[in-house]
């Protein structure tokens, strides 16, 4: 029994879901009421004395809030004390400079649930000063974590009579805007408004645009993420740049530019810019919708700072 041909309107039908699906994951498609943001978030760093001074060898806690405000799950997630010397604010086991949280993750659009929240805790003393002295220290925590940052982008493929018959009927072809998920960096992948078939001996270009959106708010890419395999990478602001291409396309060699993923450095830590080439290995009769996929992995870190004041208290200063 010979098995039945899709029909048109089926085939048309099937590439529609995968594009919703794919958008989806993308975070181009949301009808939930979460409000996303950019990764993980301190959204709070005090001390329980709050903006009362303390005496040398009181006792005092800071704390830490942190949530994942952004569309994916944030892995490998460390909190770090910076900014003091914590060998003079010691208590003995209660106290850990890095606090090691996990996973946290993102928020579910199809429950309507915020992203995980996590809080620590580092449990201090008041360094010794002498009497009559006091000093404001701003103790600074750094919250490291593993993210992915996916983008996707609609292209139009048409042949030459395609297009001649579109423009005789005074239509146009416009070009479809990038979809990306929410986090610390985005990504816009540009092309023309179409690309012509006839033309497909020759590579199309296919730009991408990375940019650390929280890099004015002190966020910044990190050498030492797992992707990379640990510390001591060749960049300073090492990313990962991966591209997905549909079925009849084909990826020509440069720079930046791999299916498979290469490491690319943000310059300045602020930004990036790759231009790939791309070939129709088996271009399509009159018109198709096609998706390009852009995928980041990287490590970041935000920061967050709070301040003490400590009255000394010491009669005898060593």
């Amino acid at each position: 029994m010979m098995a039945a041909k899709s029909s048109p309107g089926a085939k048309s039908l099937m590439l529609l879901l995968t594009l919703f699906a794919v958008l989806i994951v993308s975070g181009c498609v949301s009808d939930s009421g979460i409000s996303y943001g950019k990764g993980v978030i301190i959204t709070g760093f005090e001390s329980d004395m709050g903006s009362h001074s303390i005496e040398s060898g009181d006792d005092v806690s800071l704390l830490l809030r942190v949530q994942n405000q952004g569309e994916l799950d944030a892995d490998d997630v460390k909190a770090q004390i910076m900014g003091i010397d914590l060998d003079g604010w010691g208590t003995g086991f209660s106290w850990s400079e890095e606090k090691d949280l996990g996973t946290l993750l993102a928020a579910d659009p199809v429950t309507n649930t915020e992203g995980q929240t996590k809080t620590s805790q580092w449990n201090l003393e008041a360094p010794e000063l002498p009497k009559g002295t006091e000093f404001t220290y701003e103790p600074m925590v750094r919250v490291f974590y593993d993210y992915e940052t996916k983008a996707a982008k609609p292209i139009t493929l048409v042949d030459v009579d395609e297009l001649k018959r579109i423009i005789q009927q005074g239509k146009t072809l416009s070009g479809e805007t990038t979809c990306s998920s929410s986090g610390p960096l985005s990504v816009q992948i540009k092309t023309g408004d179409f690309v012509k078939t006839q033309d497909y001996d020759d590579p199309f270009p296919l730009n991408i645009f990375i940019t650390n959106d929280v890099w004015e708010s002190g966020g910044s890419v990190i050498e030492g993420s797992s992707y990379y395999g640990g510390w001591g990478s060749e960049f300073q602001y090492p990313v990962k740049v991966s591209i997905t291409l549909p079925d009849g396309m084909s990826l020509e060699s440069s720079e930046g530019c791999s299916t498979s993923g290469e490491w690319i450095n943000l310059w300045k830590g602020k930004s990036a810019e790759l231009t790939c080439e791309v070939r129709i290995d088996d271009p399509p009769e009159y018109r198709q919708e096609k998706l390009i996929q852009v995928e980041l992995e990287y490590r970041y870190y935000v920061d967050a700072s709070t301040t003490i004041r400590v009255i000394g208290t010491e009669e005898s200063w060593r």
